[in-house]
């Protein structure tokens, strides 16, 4: 096997980099729209109550938005169908790999890729990204609020601001959350682009692992067990290290995989029921692999008390990214003078942090994360 290539094909390698040319798209949109609507704000401010510009602001944010909102909707559908059809691809590619290693000199040709799945898969994606986007259009609404004096002291409690305090404090949070509006089943409400991320995640996760498990089967392999790479959570790590089947649970003899005799060992569990525990969960980036009876040797992961220090220190410094980011996207949104200055500060002194992180950690600064419409999460 090519380690580098199958690297490139792996199921964590896919994911991340579908999910981020698909978010980046939402982010574009997201700030883009927040600026262009802050500029539109502003000159209305500036031209007075009563004004033709104030009177026209809600028009004019409506139209922003509704342009915002038409420009991704256009992306979505061939997005979603790219999103899982390479997904798919990438699965049946390294699963066919996996395959031609366990027949040396012989390796397997490529069979179609489940075809079926991956467009039913990226039709639920598309649903998905497109409603997501018809959520763009109403932060016109959000905007103008924001933007309105009256409205934006019925937002400040308690009510100790000046009529402009509530107003800029109204805008800053509007800034701060972007378009929202997504609740999930325990009632958290997501922002766009972290909606858009898990969505495109889960769509990649099924469509590889579909293809993948279906190459591995159609090549005769009835056992499976998961892969060990990256950091488990508690509802994968119960089943790294054990044998899954698509029949029921217990010991079993089979064939010796390698050699004459036969192997005794256990099954511990349908692949339906250990997904129905938590296997395979949003953001999971575990795949099946093929178990073979005397030749696999079965892995839990060796995830260390260092592993677990390297991985926290990495999320903080993505963190810590992200309230640069988040700054300069105020300083660019700011509608007075005086907010903007106040954003460069909270720029200057997130990134003074970063620096301070670097030099501590040892953690290499990848300057292109903190910049607007160029993060990634």
């Amino acid at each position: 096997m090519d380690p580098q290539q199958q690297q490139e094909d792996s199921l964590p390698v896919t994911v991340d980099a579908l999910a981020a040319a698909v978010v980046v798209v939402y982010q574009d949109a997201e700030q883009g729209l927040i600026v262009r609507s802050a500029a539109l704000i502003r000159d209305a401010l500036a031209a007075g109550p009563g004004s033709a510009a104030m009177m026209a602001l809600y028009a004019d944010l409506r139209r922003e938005a509704d342009r915002t909102q038409a420009t991704v909707r256009a992306q979505a559908r061939v997005m979603a169908a790219t999103v899982a059809d390479t997904a798919a691809r990438n699965g049946n590619t390294a699963a066919a790999r996996e395959l031609s290693g366990y027949t040396p000199g012989n390796v397997l040709p490529l069979l179609p890729h489940d075809v079926n799945s991956a467009r039913l898969l990226g039709q639920d994606l598309d649903h998905r990204l497109t409603a997501a986007a018809s959520r763009i259009a109403r932060f016109a609404d959000d905007a103008y609020r924001a933007a309105t004096i009256s409205a934006a002291m019925e937002q400040i409690l308690p009510a100790k601001a000046t009529p402009l305090e509530a107003q800029a404090q109204a805008w800053r949070q509007l800034v701060s959350r972007g378009v929202t509006g997504f609740t999930d089943k325990a009632g958290r409400e997501w922002n766009l682009s972290t909606y858009v991320e898990m969505a495109v995640r889960t769509a990649t996760q099924r469509a590889y692992n579909a293809s993948h498990r279906e190459r591995l089967t159609l090549a005769g392999i009835d056992y499976f067990t998961i892969s060990t790479t990256g950091r488990p959570c508690g509802l994968c790590a119960p089943w790294e290290g054990k044998v899954l089947a698509d029949r029921g649970a217990g010991e079993v003899t089979e064939p010796h995989a390698g050699k004459d005799g036969t192997v005794t060992f256990s099954v511990a569990a349908t692949i339906e029921e250990a997904t129905a525990a938590g296997l395979f969960h949003p953001n999971c980036k575990h795949t099946l692999t093929a178990y073979l009876p005397g030749v696999t040797l079965l892995r839990t992961n060796n995830w260390s008390a260092a592993d677990e220090l390297a991985y926290r220190t990495t999320q903080t410094l993505r963190a810590l990214e992200r309230d640069v980011r988040a700054a300069k996207l105020q300083a660019e949104a700011a509608l007075t003078p005086l907010d903007k200055a106040r954003a460069m500060r909270d720029v200057r002194a997130a990134q003074a942090r970063i620096r301070d992180f670097t030099a501590q950690t040892g953690l290499l600064r990848r300057r292109h994360r903190e910049q607007l419409n160029n993060g990634l999460h």
